[in-house]
């Protein structure tokens, strides 16, 4: 039997009706035929035939727009149901275990994305550590060993600062301050490039963790993001709020004050990237 394909659409999964004719050896003529009384069934019975059916076309190989159906677990079922002998029960089989696998996919994705914390709570659970470090006089090189075991299961190293100093690294701040982007205030608006970075969902590889004294860690993004972060405000044009949570930051331009064709910011021009 030739394995069936899910087909997602709307927030739900289906079965295209060539494929189930395909599975249960049924012509699929026929097979909507059979289709059409059920949902004629539905329809009389006051039960919502999209939860079962859902009508839709495709182009045959010489171009004609034809009818199908897309079928859901439930209007697998159905026709399952009808049917008897080996072909019923490899049918089932067969859409019973795709949808399963789908449904346990999604739901090993859900998890993991509830597992892992956001970046800014995460940071503030760790400034949270620290405070208690600080109190007690931790040993630097404990404060080190804590940070790199906390943060680099996220994807993210982390650097001494005297270390930092010498890469291409630079916090929201300052990547706020090459590209000429202020807050009301007149200050660059770190802020509002964060919020923008956490827009861009860019992977924790291009960031790094940088502590500073007992009392804190700062983040830091490679030229990969500063170039990211430019791309993005200008193929939005120039936008005047970044909405980040339930926090909406106002922005500022000032071309004039920009570093980032500034010898001293020296980016690398082949970084590459997919916007979000």
């Amino acid at each position: 039997m030739k394995e069936l394909t899910i087909i997602k659409l709307n927030n739900g999964a289906y079965i295209d009706s060539r494929g189930v004719a395909e599975a249960i050896e049924k012509p699929h003529n026929d097979l909507m035929k059979s289709i059409r009384k059920y949902c004629a069934y539905l329809t009389e019975g006051k039960i919502s035939l999209s939860e079962f059916f859902v009508a839709a076309n495709y182009f045959d190989s010489t171009g004609r727009e034809l009818p199908c159906y897309l079928l859901s677990k439930m209007g697998c079922e159905l026709v399952a149901n009808k049917l008897t002998g080996l072909k019923g029960v490899l049918f089932t089989a067969a859409y019973v275990t795709k949808f399963n696998e789908m449904e346990a996919a999604e739901r090993d994705a859900e998890i993991k994305s509830h597992a892992k914390p956001r970046l800014s709570e995460f940071n503030s659970a760790i400034r949270n550590v620290l405070s208690g470090m600080s109190y007690c006089y931790t040993l630097p090189n404990r404060v080190m060993k804590f940070l790199r075991g906390a943060y680099e299961p996220l994807g993210i190293t982390v650097t001494a600062r005297d270390e930092c100093d010498d890469m291409k690294y630079f916090s929201a701040t300052e990547i706020a301050r090459y590209l000429g982007v202020y807050s009301d205030t007149g200050r660059p608006h770190g802020h509002a490039v964060a919020a923008i970075i956490s827009k861009l969902g860019m992977p924790e590889s291009h960031a790094i963790a940088v502590p500073y004294g007992l009392v804190g860690v700062t983040v830091r993004y490679d030229g990969y993001v500063v170039i990211a972060v430019r791309d993005w405000i200008e193929s939005n044009n120039n936008p005047s709020e970044v909405q980040h949570l339930d926090f909406f930051y106002h922005l500022r331009y000032n071309r004039q004050l920009s570093l980032f064709d500034n010898d001293e910011i020296d980016l690398d021009d082949d970084y590459e990237f997919d916007l979000v």
